[in-house]
């Protein structure tokens, strides 16, 4: 759902991810890839141009603001199927690429002077569930969000930052119940076990964000990038090695040979790797025993 503040014109070139401006220093950026919002390489370019223009002193970003046009889902998982280049802008990744380079972007997230908000509304599974970890704050809308680590149930792990912010987030049992159980958390849930910032009803969630999204952009940058900082040096968020670390490790499983039959059975299950919409909204049932 894009800010009804927002200039109407995206500042960066790319066909599925906007950026627009929403007051001096705040800026929304709106995922926007029908029908399910799946990363692939449009999205992944639409990212990194993100990245970019907020790393140009030049435009001034003090805090982003990560939405979605879908409110069924705020960012998938990773594309299974051969991406279509078509539209992207700048160089394309190709899904390895895309899993591969993740980790150095979701370390960008948690430590660029910018700070990061998702406002989360519908599902955010696999990558797109790391990238909300990865996030300074997440405020979730109450009715119609659900959070999940998927990998485990596709015979892998998270290597995106999902299993290292799931524990410094929620402490390490309850990190184990959501990254063991490859199944969808509630709002209410997320909320109590800190993987959320707030639960918030969904008719108020977005003049929320912004109202302190703005407030935040308004005061002195150099005393916000500050506060980040010595929070960051306080409690460390993971780092590049551990990120790459764990990545090769789900990278390593997943290329197994038992990696690549619970995979090859579970799209066989869902009748391909392009998941119809259906099985996209309950996903995680597809990993149930049968």
């Amino acid at each position: 759902m894009t800010n009804a503040g927002t200039s109407s014109e995206s500042l960066i070139q790319n066909d599925v991810v906007r950026i627009h401006k929403v007051s001096a220093g705040c800026f929304a950026v709106v995922i926007d890839n029908p029908p399910v919002n799946l990363v692939d390489s449009q999205v992944f370019a639409g990212l990194q141009a993100v990245k970019s223009f907020a790393e140009d002193p030049a435009n001034e970003v003090r805090v982003l603001v990560f939405e979605s046009a879908n409110p069924e889902f705020f960012l998938n998982h990773i594309s299974l199927s051969s991406p279509d280049q078509a539209g992207a802008a700048g160089p394309v990744s190709e899904h390895l690429a895309i899993q591969q380079e993740w980790p150095a972007f979701s370390h960008w997230l948690s430590s660029s002077p910018v700070v990061t908000i998702a406002t989360l509304r519908g599902r955010a599974r696999g990558v797109g569930c790391e990238f909300a970890a990865s996030t300074d704050m997440r405020f979730a809308s109450k009715e119609n969000t659900r959070l999940c680590l998927l990998e485990v149930g596709f015979g892998a792990l998270p290597g995106g930052g999902g299993l290292e912010w799931s524990q410094l987030l929620a402490g390490r049992a309850r990190a184990m119940e959501f990254v063991l159980s490859s199944d969808d958390f509630d709002a209410d849930t997320l909320e109590q076990y800190n993987l959320v910032n707030r639960a918030i009803p969904d008719a108020e969630l977005d003049a929320y964000v912004y109202r302190l999204a703005r407030r935040i952009a308004s005061f002195n940058p150099a005393a916000v990038a500050t506060v980040k900082s010595y929070l960051t040096k306080r409690q460390p968020i993971p780092s590049p090695a551990d990120l790459a670390d764990t990545s090769a490790a789900a990278g390593g499983l997943m290329s197994a040979d038992a990696g690549k039959a619970v995979v090859a059975r579970l799209i066989a299950k869902a009748g391909g790797a392009s998941f119809g919409y259906e099985v996209e909204l309950d996903l995680p049932k597809l990993c149930d025993a049968d």
